[in-house]
């Protein structure tokens, strides 16, 4: 019996089928590696990633990256007007978990370490005003907050996700990164080295 090669070339799946199964195989086993990792108890140093994330690192021993930047209510600060003291910057933002998360032991370090002996600058990264303004009145947050709405000082600082601190000597020296969010203690015996 002879077989109709029609017949048997039909059998075949065509090549976009074989594209199509091979993507989703691939989508399915990503999506699990997801799951996956994300599930578990809390890290400490969990970051929300900025959907423009830095490739580079902000190195320490380097000079701060100055900027300009205004307040909530409009008025324009700068890195380097706080020169002759420490400075916190700790990039952050109202809508990321772990920032909110670690907004209390800044606030209690700030109050143990005293606004004459260090400066603490809160950056709301990518975000909204009122949010930003909000979040810092229900909070009680004391120290200066200004806002970075399209992130160009986060990517001057090569920031990779939210929250991350840095530490500034008097000088305008980066001397500590923190990625995640930090303690009170951490901030408060970081901080101190620097005076």
């Amino acid at each position: 019996m002879i077989k109709d090669p029609l017949a048997v070339q039909n059998r075949k799946y065509p090549i976009s089928i074989i594209v199509i199964a091979v993507i989703a195989v691939i989508f399915g086993l990503s999506t699990a590696a997801i799951i996956v990792s994300t599930r578990g108890p809390q890290r400490d140093n969990a970051i929300i990633v900025l959907p423009t994330m830095s490739v580079r690192r902000l190195s320490i021993d380097v000079a701060a990256p100055d900027f300009t930047l205004d307040t909530l209510d409009g008025k324009p600060v700068t890195l380097k007007e706080w020169r002759g003291k420490p400075v916190l910057v700790n990039f952050w933002a109202s809508w990321c978990p772990p920032c909110l998360q670690e907004t209390p032991d800044l606030v209690a370090a700030y109050k143990e370490l005293g606004s004459d002996s260090v400066t603490f600058i809160g950056i709301g990264t990518q975000d909204d005003t009122d949010k930003l303004a909000k979040f810092t009145k229900d909070n009680n947050v004391p120290y200066l907050i200004v806002e970075d709405p399209q992130g160009s000082v986060s990517d001057a600082y090569s920031v990779m996700g939210l929250p991350m601190t840095m530490l500034i000597d008097s000088t305008g020296i980066v001397r500590k990164v923190f990625t995640g969010p930090v303690t009170k203690d951490q901030v408060v015996t970081e901080m101190r080295k620097l005076n």
